[in-house]
């Protein structure tokens, strides 16, 4: 039905929302229609990406979004992501791989055709990723070209024209100083590209005067991490995992990475020692991102996938400090304690030793309704 159905009024018992019910790693792709969705709160509503082959979440869940949904059937779908492996930070991209984009079908262990694997985490179901071999856009400023322009008062929009499908698109934004572009910086630097790509500068909409400027990949441009891994993108998240899952590699070469998780707290586990819980208290908990030097600057596969949502306890009078969670938060890594909130004078308790909590995923219900 089409969007402009909205205030026509009240929708009768023929238009009922529908429930989803998904469990740990469960997905639901939208059916073809308009539909408000109300995604439960760990609930994640996602978009298709036809060139990295991948599902982005649209935006970390609260405790009840709404969106409005335009669906063609395929791009776009919930995903209750607690409990799975969402990405991965590679610290090492090893050597000796032959460039090129691997889903698992095309993994063969070998040099010319690299595999990549996770293990279980004490999860049900696997973890399974494309591993993307060289083609990375370089950071240094001697690799782009660029004529300034003037009179602008924005900085330009810029556009990098994308890698073959299973590559990861890399992003950039312009500097601009004296009403001219005098700068290129890489926010993503992507990866799978086999050529320079094209750079394109948008004038922002914003801007009624700037005009002229233009990048342009250098005489001396080379595409950066050549026979070295340079992403991992996840194709199946897995399922109702507890732990960190170790990755390996065939060949393993030197190539090291580390799991990027969504966890929520199941159980909460008492801290040791808490102090200064005054006569009532409240607990938070919050597990920071997926730690390890990244070889390449690629956020949106990695730890920008998601903004961990602070995990917090229900109100209590116990001396130690409650472990009740109202809502267990959304997490890339294991939360390592709760701190307490005193309701008394406003101050944060103490623990003698910080007991981390328990984690995995959890199931959750979100709702359609068609418009």
């Amino acid at each position: 039905m089409p969007i402009n159905q909205i205030g026509f009024g009240p929708r009768t018992t023929a238009f009922p929302p529908i429930p989803v019910t998904l469990q740990t790693g469960g997905a639901f792709t939208i059916p073809s229609g308009q539909y408000q969705v109300t995604t439960g709160p760990y609930t994640f509503l996602q978009v298709f990406d036809p060139i990295a082959q991948i599902w982005r979440p649209h935006s970390t869940p609260t405790q009840a979004d709404t969106y409005v949904v335009s669906s063609d059937g395929n791009n776009y779908r919930l995903a209750n992501l607690t409990g799975t492996v969402v990405g991965a930070v590679i610290t090492a991209g090893g050597t000796g791989y032959t460039n090129g984009i691997y889903p698992p079908s095309a993994q063969l262990g070998t040099a010319a055709a690299p595999s990549v694997t996770f293990a279980a985490g004490g999860g049900s179901a696997l973890a399974r990723g494309t591993l993307v071999v060289g083609g990375a856009i370089p950071t240094g400023a001697g690799n782009f070209t660029i004529t300034g322009g003037s009179n602008y008062t924005f900085p330009p929009i810029v556009q990098i024209s994308p890698p073959p499908a299973g590559g990861v698109p890399a992003t950039a934004t312009a500097t601009i100083s004296g009403g001219a572009v005098t700068a290129i910086t890489i926010t993503n630097q992507g990866a799978g590209y086999t050529a320079a790509p094209t750079i394109t500068l948008v004038t922002n909409p914003l801007d009624a005067t700037g005009a002229g400027a233009a990048v342009v990949t250098s005489a001396t441009f080379a595409l950066d991490n050549s026979g070295r891994v340079t992403a991992i993108t996840i194709l199946n998240n897995g399922a109702g995992m507890t732990s960190v899952p170790a990755i390996s590699f065939s060949p393993a070469s030197t190539t090291a990475a580390t799991a990027i998780m969504c966890f929520t707290i199941t159980t909460g586990v008492a801290q040791t020692s808490a102090s200064n819980l005054g006569s009532g208290n409240i607990g938070f908990a919050l597990g920071g991102l997926t730690g390890g030097t990244p070889t390449l600057t690629n956020p949106a596969i990695s730890t920008g996938l998601f903004v961990p949502r602070l995990a917090m306890t229900t109100f209590n009078t116990t001396a130690g400090g409650g472990i009740t969670f109202l809502d267990g938060g959304l997490h890339q890594t294991i939360p390592a304690g709760i701190a307490y909130a005193s309701l008394s004078n406003g101050t944060i308790s103490a623990a003698a030793t910080a007991v981390v909590q328990t984690v995995g995923g959890v199931t959750d219900v979100s709702y359609l309704a068609p418009i």
